[in-house]
């Protein structure tokens, strides 16, 4: 029988409905950022927030992606494997896209009416490139899908070429690497490298968000790696536990780097990186590492405190995925309609939030849990029979 990971699902799930706290702070945000609306009440705070939420959100999500990407391979095999992740993933990624782009394409008309055009300050072109008319040709907030389907493909591949290969060996010392990382806390130090590496080819060093279909190679990089070793940790998957343990490790580290990170990465937003190699190599490495602490504590928090059955987070965590994939067009129009009221931004950062959780919960319930659609997103659901 296979193990249910309790703490993973929350952590999966949360990591999910942080993407709507995330994307509703950006129009609260004082920098200038490609965005539909501007609210009139800024806060240095919603930086902060979406700057540290951005440095380990999609990374943790990409990691439980690749462990339970193995799960399902090694339960279903090769075929079983792409069947389930093509129900999973594409098919959702499909539909979604479809009433997705239009909705946006207005949104961003609306809010440029409302809010005027904006002025981007990016250190490449590419930055000021999110308007009405690249949505049109954007996978939106849905790119993760779009990678994660293209990552899952490669990773099937290439575990299917490889266990036709005389590699027993190489896999040993690889999960003897794997088991030494997670065991002596070292896998944030570790793991900064080959991240900082592909943080090399970014506009700033943190991952770049997509903006369009063709896929660019820097990104699925850098997703490549919490992806794989995602995939490699469900080979020992006892060694889940031990992310709950010595909290404070990835605690002192992510306390250590942040100021750094943060000053490093804003001068780098503004100037553009630095001309010295040492001082570019720093500036990387401390990212990564910074981004990689923000994943292993996150990971273990809930590893630690939310690795038991509770009906309510099993829930959420079916839910979530219904919430993400809907939730954006709400929150833009919301942030639309109250760019102008003169409250207090966390208020109205308040109510907004409040309004969308509501309607993507609601709308879970109600027309989404025990339908196919709930079927193609979680596996079928049975209604409780009221006695």
């Amino acid at each position: 029988m296979t193990p249910r990971f309790h703490g993973l699902d929350a952590c999966r799930a949360a990591a999910m409905m942080l993407g709507l706290f995330f994307h509703g702070a950006i129009s609260f945000m004082q920098a200038s950022v490609p965005w539909a609306i501007q609210d009139r009440s800024t806060h240095w705070g919603a930086d902060a927030f979406v700057w540290i939420c951005h440095s380990f959100r999609m990374p943790v999500f990409f990691l439980l992606a690749g462990f339970f990407g193995r799960l399902v391979y090694e339960k279903r095999g090769p075929a079983g494997y792409a069947r389930h992740r093509a129900r999973r993933l594409l098919i959702p990624f499909v539909a979604t896209l479809v009433p997705l782009v239009p909705s946006l394409y207005v949104l961003w008309k609306w809010g440029v009416a409302k809010g005027g055009p904006r002025v981007i300050a990016g250190v490449r072109p590419e930055f000021r490139a999110i308007t009405a008319e690249t949505i049109l040709r954007s996978p939106g907030h849905l790119w993760f899908l779009y990678y994660l389907l293209i990552l899952v493909a490669l990773l099937g591949l290439v575990v299917s070429a490889s266990r036709k290969l005389p590699l027993d060996g190489l896999k040993r010392r690889v999960d003897g690497i794997v088991s030494a990382l997670v065991r002596y806390r070292l896998v944030a130090l570790v793991l900064a490298v080959p991240t900082a590496a592909t943080l090399a080819f970014m506009q700033v060093p943190s991952a770049d968000t997509p903006i369009g279909f063709l896929p660019q190679p820097r990104i699925l990089s850098y997703y490549a790696v919490f992806t794989g070793f995602g995939w490699l940790l469900h080979r020992q998957a006892g060694l889940v536990e031990q992310f709950g343990r010595s909290l404070w490790v990835p605690l002192a580290l992510a306390a250590i780097t942040f100021l750094p990170a943060g000053k490093m990465a804003e001068q780098i937003f503004l100037n553009g990186p630095p001309a010295a190699l040492s001082e570019w190599l720093r500036v990387l490495y401390i990212s990564a590492v910074f981004g990689w602490s923000l994943v292993v504590l996150f990971l273990g928090a809930f590893v630690r405190w939310g690795d038991r059955p509770r009906p309510w987070v099993a829930y959420l965590s079916d839910a979530s995925y219904w919430c993400y994939l809907i939730h954006l067009p709400v929150i833009v129009a919301f942030q639309i309609l109250v760019s102008d009221l003169a409250w207090p931004g966390l208020l109205k950062y308040a109510m907004l939030m409040a309004a969308t959780i509501a309607i993507c919960l609601g709308t879970y319930h109600a027309f989404v849990r025990y339908t196919f659609i709930g079927a193609s997103l979680n596996g079928p659901r049975e209604k409780p029979v009221t006695p």
